[in-house]
């Protein structure tokens, strides 16, 4: 008999039993047919069980048929019962086939609007997406990102740049603030003034005529050094003053801390919130919130369609909470609005080393303590300016 060859794939194969006499002359056949048994096990004297590729099952059935052999028990295994399994499930085939519609059809979507770097610009920059109706929802082929950068940029003039893409379903905005290029000295004629309110305790002089000495108060904006010099003939030359003046600056900040702690304790009281929730609609859209005074809030979401079908199940639990106020020590309330006001003041100088410090306390209506804290540190106060 001639063999037909037919496409052999690696997951379609078929397990089958063979049975009758001279078995190996059932093997001898195979080969000299091309037809190959991936595997070949001895059931006992007369019956052998033997896989193949499915697309070989016809040729070997047709084979035992006209040698006399008995080919029973033929299953499909792999691939070959996977597509068998979907022929008997017609819908499940329906349900895949809408599956993959329905999640190419979502992948055309942005679902994420993601903001990087943005600092005080995010909630604005955010906030203006949503006014240009484009965001979350919004078809990626509408997306025109040149555009968005060139509008951006516009809007927010201290921005350095902006750079807009779609990534999978996100929109993502990197936003790079930049610094200030300094102001550089160009060689203008000008005074060296004073940039901090301080108590001057060294001048060098590099160009120019020092107004100031060692122990003098100087105030923000004051001229330290002049723009003049007296030559050897007592005329005055214009000149681009230059120097540092080394001062010593004070610097406060005030912090107010409550003097009572509010306790809260859970009643006993609860009310349980269920939504069904899709990117799409939300099913209650609203939620009844229960009258409790005052209430912890617990959020549990259960996936209902998987990663192909965003469907989840919101369940929102309120148990009510008794508020109670405790009075905390005055010492500690002390501590803890110095220590954070301190803070501030090393965040706000942190380029300098700070040489000493003092706290000032004072009480408001006896409910909030605020704590004053003073440091002090030294600096080169002098600015050349043009005039």
């Amino acid at each position: 008999m001639k063999n037909v060859k037919s496409v052999r794939l690696p997951l379609c194969t078929h397990r089958f039993t063979i049975s009758g006499l001279n078995l190996e002359r059932f093997m001898n056949t195979m080969q000299k047919s091309e037809v190959p048994l991936l595997s070949v096990t001895r059931k006992d004297m007369r019956t052998l069980e033997c896989e193949c590729y499915s697309a070989d099952l016809q040729t070997i059935q047709s084979i035992a048929q006209e040698k006399g052999w008995r080919l029973t028990d033929a299953q499909p295994l792999k691939l070959s019962a996977f597509i068998k399994g979907l022929i008997k499930r017609p819908g499940l085939i329906v349900g895949l086939v809408l599956t993959v519609v329905m999640v190419v059809t979502l992948l055309q979507y942005v679902w994420f609007v993601d903001i990087n770097d943005a600092g005080s610009y995010s909630a604005d920059i955010s906030n203006w997406l949503k006014a240009e109706n484009i965001g979350v929802g919004t078809y990626k082929n509408q997306i025109d990102a040149t555009r968005i950068e060139r509008e951006l940029t516009y809007r927010y003039p201290d921005v350095a740049w902006f750079h807009v893409y779609v990534y999978n379903v996100t929109l993502v905005v990197d936003v790079s603030i930049g610094v200030p290029m300094p102001q550089l000295q160009t060689g203008e004629i000008g005074d060296v003034i004073a940039t901090h309110n301080g108590i001057v305790q060294s001048v060098e002089v590099f160009a120019g005529t020092s107004q100031v000495k060692a122990g003098d108060i100087v105030q923000k904006g004051q001229v330290l050094i002049s723009g003049t010099e007296r030559g050897r003939d007592e005329q005055l030359t214009s000149v681009l003053a230059r120097g540092v003046v080394i001062a010593r600056c004070w610097e406060s900040q005030t912090v107010q801390m409550p003097m009572h702690d509010t306790m809260s304790e859970e009643t006993g009281n609860s009310s349980l919130i269920t939504q069904i929730c899709t990117p799409w609609i939300t099913y209650p859209q609203e939620a009844l919130i229960p009258e409790f005074l005052a209430y912890n809030t617990y959020i549990d979401q259960i996936p209902i369609g998987g990663s192909f079908f965003p469907v989840y199940l919101k369940e929102t639990e309120y148990k009510e909470v008794s508020m109670e106020y405790e009075a905390r020590d005055v010492e500690e309330v002390k501590t803890e609005a110095s220590d954070a006001a301190l803070q501030l003041l090393k965040t706000k100088l942190y380029k300098y080393d700070i040489i000493d410090k003092w706290s000032d306390y004072c009480m408001i209506e006896g409910t909030t303590l605020a704590a004053t804290v003073t440091v002090e540190w030294q600096m080169d106060i002098g600015d050349t300016k043009s005039p």
